[in-house]
């Protein structure tokens, strides 16, 4: 696990006192820098209550009970169980270790079978050659977790069924909804619905996938649903989905409305540090994550006070990330966030980046878009993508500096003063441009005569860059610090 610096404990309660003061909807994005907690750390300026298995190094689990596909066993690793046997029996503080092989099935945990904060349940794949193929009844899902906190799946190949893994809370109100569930290294696709799905999960991370294949009775790669709070996703790759890759949608019309709860009410648009807004989503972490190539680009629905760096974001099919909200409560916008340090990448005329309907008072700093088009291998700007779209009757505070804008035109928007607008474009300003988006991370690093090398000013809130290197200032825009691999530095 890669672990960031401990935030500082000054400005975490300075962040607290801020929001308490102002509203969480009202109140300006962090100063704080965010990052991932150490066990017992900060985040968004609250105690950490994420899974031990993520935040603690020396974890180590009370027994191990490993399964085969055809086991039979007391579940020592000379003699494995079935998987069956080990999820009837399984305790907070224990694991089951699947060995290799090729499994049939769907497991389920609910809230009888649950870890806790200092006992998480694990469920690990032994190495990469575990392989499940989801079933098609109950959920048609390979992990169902229902009501069940602190668990952590880690390892596998997940393919088929409507959902690779599901996790829920079993209510829309903060007091039901569910914890610590860690979702880490898998590999997931080709499912009828949602490869990765939540619905009221809180202190939830999703880390290190790749979700590809959603089909048409949902179409996500990564959707975290129903107001759930404090997340962090990172480090996936996301891509070949049916809609939108990624999806954050705290949904009101559903836990808001279906509970009779008026979209005014504290309720439903409230601040999570109450215990209020289940119609909102607040302080998720999404960094280092690469989504491409497939229909829509991510959707921020009614998602407050959150930070998204040093992502790489594109082509779609039809249009790129969108920060909006499905009602007309201004407090239920996507607002407050920090847009920091990412590529944004449209090849087509439709947004590249759109805040709308109250979606406000976000900071977008230091972030590259462009706007291109292709002829086979041949890449060119294109003056007709939609740069960034703005909704100028509802959205009037958002700030925009130090971002670089290559093609394009905009849309009820106009750059900063100082900011850099290029017309044309050079695929060889990138590492490896892939013209059909289909490269690595790492092609999208900035070549030595890019014209945006070097040409913003470093933030306290995004220090480093994906690969965890520190910036220097002056920085570059986008997610890439440096052009070269990492290597290690030895020191005598």
């Amino acid at each position: 696990m890669f672990h960031s610096a401990r935030n500082g404990g000054i400005l975490n309660m300075f962040f607290i006192g801020a929001l308490a003061a102002a509203g969480a909807s009202t109140a300006a994005p962090t100063a704080a820098p965010v990052s991932v907690p150490d066990r017992g750390g900060v985040f968004f300026g609250s105690p950490e209550r994420f899974n031990r298995y993520y935040t603690d190094s020396k974890y180590q689990p009370a027994r191990i009970l490993y399964v085969s596909p055809d086991g039979g066993g007391d579940g020592s690793a000379d003699a494995p169980m079935h998987p069956d046997q080990a999820f009837s029996q399984v305790r907070a503080g224990e694991e089951i270790r699947f060995l290799d092989g090729h499994y049939q099935g769907c497991w389920e945990l609910d809230g009888d079978s649950s870890g806790t904060y200092d006992h998480p349940v694990v469920i690990k794949a032994a190495s990469a050659h575990v392989r499940i193929d989801c079933c098609n009844s109950r959920r048609k899902t390979c992990f169902n977790l229902e009501g069940a906190d602190y668990v952590a799946i880690d390892g596998f190949t997940l393919n088929g069924g409507s959902y690779g893994v599901r996790a829920v809370g079993m209510a829309y109100a903060a007091s039901g909804h569910q914890k610590g569930i860690a979702v880490l290294n898998n590999r997931i696709g080709n499912q009828y619905k949602d490869p990765i799905f939540s619905g009221q999960s809180d202190w939830m991370v999703v880390e290190g996938n790749t979700a590809f294949g959603a089909g048409r009775g949902d179409g996500h790669g990564i959707y975290l649903s129903n107001g759930g709070d404090w997340l962090i996703v990172r480090n996936n790759e996301l891509y070949d989905n049916s809609s939108s890759d990624f999806q954050i949608n705290a949904d009101p019309i559903s836990t808001c409305a279906e509970d009779n709860i008026p979209y005014d009410d504290p309720r439903c648009d409230g601040s999570a540090l109450q215990g209020l807004g289940q119609g909102v989503t607040e302080f998720a972490l999404v960094e280092n994550n690469y989504f491409h190539n497939s229909n829509t680009g991510p959707n921020l629905t009614s998602v407050r006070n959150s930070v998204f760096r040093n992502n790489i974001i594109g082509p779609y099919d039809r249009h790129g990330t969108s920060f909006w909200q499905e009602t007309d409560n201004p407090r239920l916008g996507s607002s407050d966030n920090r847009i920091e340090h990412n590529l944004f990448i449209g090849a087509n005329r439709r947004h590249v980046l759109q805040s709308i309907n109250h979606s406000d008072r976000n900071h977008i700093r230091n972030n590259i878009f462009v706007g291109y088009s292709r002829s086979g291998d041949s890449v060119v700007a294109n003056p007709a993508s939609v740069l960034v779209e703005i909704d100028p009757d509802t959205v009037r505070q958002n700030v925009f500096s130090g971002n670089v804008y290559i093609g394009g035109v905009f849309s009820g928007f106009t750059p900063a003063e100082g900011e850099l607008r290029l017309q044309r474009f050079d695929p060889a300003w990138f590492s490896r441009f892939p013209a059909d988006g289909r490269g690595k991370a790492e092609d999208f690093r900035p070549g030595a005569g890019a014209p945006f090398v070097d040409k913003g000013r470093l933030l306290v809130t995004t220090p480093a860059d994906r690969e965890g290197r520190p910036r220097r200032n002056p920085v570059n825009p986008g997610p890439w610090e440096y052009s070269g691999k990492l290597q290690a530095t030895v020191r005598e």
